[in-house]
């Protein structure tokens, strides 16, 4: 019987960890990966069904370049972007052609 591999997906700002940090935290806990996922479709007037602003989600990292500043600092960790389905269209085969999803 083998292990599993348990990772962390992540959508976070300015207001959370730097990238660099949670890279070094999540390894240091011995997760095997960290994706950053990011919200791609934010209305500039949306807002949510209380009435308050939706705009922190466009706080959130590229994931690319989160994911630079994670790599910089960790020698262990499966790096991604993790997707939010939120794409028209977008799948992860078409994402990734060949890749492991």
């Amino acid at each position: 019987m083998t292990g599993m591999d348990i990772g962390i997906a992540f959508l976070t700002g300015s207001d959370g960890m730097t990238p660099p940090a949670l890279g070094r935290a999540v390894e240091e806990r011995g997760f095997e990966s960290l994706f950053y996922a990011e919200h791609t479709h934010i209305p500039v007037r949306s807002r949510r069904g209380d009435g308050s602003p939706a705009r922190g989600f466009a706080d959130t990292y590229d994931p690319f370049v989160a994911l630079s500043g994670a790599a910089a600092v960790t020698t262990t960790l499966k790096l991604g972007p993790a997707l939010t389905g939120s794409v028209p269209g977008a799948s992860c085969s078409a994402l990734a052609p060949g890749g492991t999803v």
